[in-house]
């Protein structure tokens, strides 16, 4: 029994043994047709089946045991595929990809006014590759060239800047576009010395004849001629004019200008309603607390840039005063009244038992302003700051008239009006004549009744007789 084992290890060794000599290692060198160098990340297919891809030195090694040739298939974009036999018992093959051609088209258009640009050379460079043509109507050119590599475009036209490019070919047909820019061509772009903001509608004079003007971008285009000199001068509203005298040269593309605001002194003159100069009246400028008013209410905003601001002035016991001013010249001077401030002033009528008194008529610098309600009130809004002469007057009570003195920095305030009912010296006349009515009918009846009684006694004693 064991000598069996012992014979069957044996063939089973020297199967193995067989098989093991039988395999063959194949290495595939990949390298471009044209160059020579070798090509990384090559897809490799054997017999259909996909196994791997070349290393960086464009190799890949496969080991097999097959009996029968191999269907070796290379695959690499921008490559045309590599398909052959290979002897199953060869050890090595060389694989030589040819890149495809594919079309490289360039078309031109001016910069300004977009149209095509017939007439321009073109000419497109490689390492092994060189060829020029000229545009046609369309503004474009065809190449044949290789996928996969890199080429060098150079545009050459008649009023225009030369250009050159470069364009990287990949594995397909590619087309490129370009913006050719007249050769006499200058950009402009004038803007905010301090903000650097765009200056739209600066007026651009060239040998004191008006080019044009800038759009909301601060830029201008123009066309002038190379190898001359020009006097540039810009000028725009709130802003210091600017000049400068360039000579252009071929590569002179840009000219930058900045333009400083003008600035100017503005005084400010603040009175009361009664023209009196206000005293350390504040004043802001855009929300800014820029000063104080001296003594005769006068504040000076020195070297103030053109432009429009928010003005605005307060005062304690005065009401704020604000306008929006556009700043465009020097000495400019802004006179400000400012108005006292107002208060809600009530006036409370009773009577000299302290009742309310209903529909008095109040009366204010000889001007009517109402009449109380049920509660013997009235309320007005009055300037503050001043003195007013107020009369109540009603029916039945006497007239009363007080001064009213509404204090600045007030906001409400009480005017105390007692009225006395008016005396009529018609009442007690027609009481002291009724009472004299009176005595009289009394005094004529007593007198009648003792002359009767009188009467009858003097009958009487004639009748005894």
């Amino acid at each position: 029994m064991k000598k069996n084992h012992l014979i069957l290890i044996l063939l089973v060794s020297c199967a193995l043994l067989c098989g093991t000599a039988q395999a063959v290692t194949l290495r595939i060198n990949v390298a471009d047709d044209n160059t020579g160098e070798a090509i990384a990340d090559a897809s490799i297919y054997i017999d259909g089946n996909y196994i791997g891809k070349t290393a960086s030195d464009g190799t890949y090694s496969y080991v097999h045991s097959s009996k029968t040739d191999l269907y070796l298939k290379v695959v690499k974009k921008g490559y045309r595929n590599w398909v052959d036999y290979v002897d199953y018992d060869a050890t090595r093959v060389y694989v030589d990809m040819i890149r495809e051609d594919v079309t490289l088209t360039i078309e031109l258009y001016d910069a300004t006014t977009l149209e095509p640009i017939v007439g321009a050379v073109v000419r497109v460079e490689s390492e092994d590759y060189s060829d020029s043509e000229v545009s046609g109507r369309s503004g474009s050119v065809n190449f044949a060239v290789k996928a996969g590599e890199v080429y060098n475009v150079e545009v050459r036209a008649s009023g225009y800047a030369d250009l050159s490019k470069t364009v990287d070919m990949e594995s397909s047909d590619r087309t490129v576009q370009y913006l050719l820019f007249p050769s006499d061509i200058l950009g402009i772009r004038v803007v905010d010395a301090g903000t650097s903001a765009p200056i739209e509608g600066a007026e651009v004079y060239i040998d004191n004849t008006l080019a044009g003007k800038t759009d909301a971008d601060g830029g201008l285009q123009l066309h002038l001629e190379r190898a001359k000199r020009y006097t540039f001068r810009i000028t725009a509203t709130d802003y210091q004019p600017y000049q400068e005298t360039i000579y252009l040269d071929e590569d002179d593309v840009f000219l930058g200008a900045k333009l400083s605001k003008s600035a100017y002194s503005v005084s400010i003159a603040v009175f009361d309603e009664a023209t009196k100069p206000v005293e350390g009246a504040e004043v802001y400028l855009n929300g800014t607390l820029k000063g104080r008013t001296s003594q005769y209410g006068r504040f000076t905003l020195p070297k103030l840039p053109a432009g429009t601001y928010e003005i605005m002035v307060r005062a304690s016991g005065y009401a704020d005063w604000s306008e929006t001013r556009r700043i465009a010249g020097e000495g400019e001077e802004i006179v400000v009244e400012l108005g006292y401030d107002r208060a809600d002033v009530t006036f409370s009528v009773k009577d000299a038992d302290g009742n309310a008194l209903a529909g008095v008529t109040i009366v204010i610098d000889g001007q009517a302003a109402g009449v109380t309600d049920s509660q013997g009130l009235l309320t007005r809004s009055l300037v503050t700051n001043r003195v007013y002469n107020v009369t109540a007057a009603h029916d039945g009570y006497r007239n009363i008239s007080v001064e009213a003195d509404i204090p600045p920095g007030t906001t409400e305030f009480s005017v105390p009006l007692v009225m006395e009912r008016e005396f009529n010296i018609w009442v007690p006349l027609v009481g002291i004549g009724i009472v004299i009515v009176l005595l009289i009918a009394v005094v004529v009846v007593l007198r009648r009744r003792t002359s009767n009684q009188r009467k009858g006694r003097s009958r009487g004693g004639r009748d005894s007789l």
